[in-house]
Order: C-alpha cells, then sequence, then structure tokens
C-alpha cells in the first residue's frame, strides 16, 4: 500500500503531496484552507511521482519492492477535519507513456 497525505503542517513525510513516511513532500504546495488542491500521482512500475497543484512535489523509486498493484481507497483520519474529493480520474497508460514517465 502507498499513500499520499493531505496535511499543512508537521513532518515533511506527513506535508501535501508526501508519499506517506517513504518520501517527504520537497515543498509546501498546497492552497490555502478552503480552496480546492489538485494532485497528480503516477505510479508506474516501481516509481510512485506526486504533482500538487502542477509541482512536483515528491517522489518515490519502490526501494522496498512494493506491489505494484492493488486497491486505490480514499480516507479521513480526524472525525473533525473533513476532507472532500471531486473529479477522481484513474487512466491506464500506454507502455510508451509510461516509460516516458519511469525516467
Amino acid at each position: 500500500m502507498t499513500q499520499t497525505n493531505t496535511n499543512a503542517t508537521g513532518s515533511p513525510l506527513h506535508l501535501t503531496g508526501a508519499v506517506y513516511q517513504f518520501a517527504a513532500a520537497s515543498r509546501l504546495a498546497s492552497k490555502p484552507l478552503g480552496q480546492w488542491n489538485t494532485s497528480e500521482i503516477a505510479a508506474v512500475g516501481p516509481k510512485i511521482k506526486v504533482k500538487l497543484n502542477g509541482e512536483s512535489v515528491s517522489h518515490l523509486a519502490n526501494p522496498r519492492r512494493r506491489p505494484l498493484k492493488g486497491h486505490i481507497g480514499l480516507q479521513n483520519h480526524h472525525p473533525g477535519s473533513p476532507v472532500r474529493f471531486r473529479n477522481l480520474f484513474v487512466k491506464k497508460m500506454c507502455a510508451a507513456v509510461a516509460a516516458g514517465r519511469a525516467r
């Protein structure tokens, strides 16, 4: 399982766009509270790259040999902090596009 985080405070391993506890976010690229953020998560082979609001914020090369397929889940940890999702899309990339993205 790999999880990206939505959090504007704390450790870089838990900031919005981090690959939770595996790849820190390089910077805080999230919008202010109440505004929508746009995330793009590319999982190509063993590599995971995360863009937040158009900026590259984290990348994981899968050093622990994590599974290459599985489920997509959405969650919220704290009852008092609502999280909303909209316009979710999953795209399967052709081999040529995936080869270019994996670099």
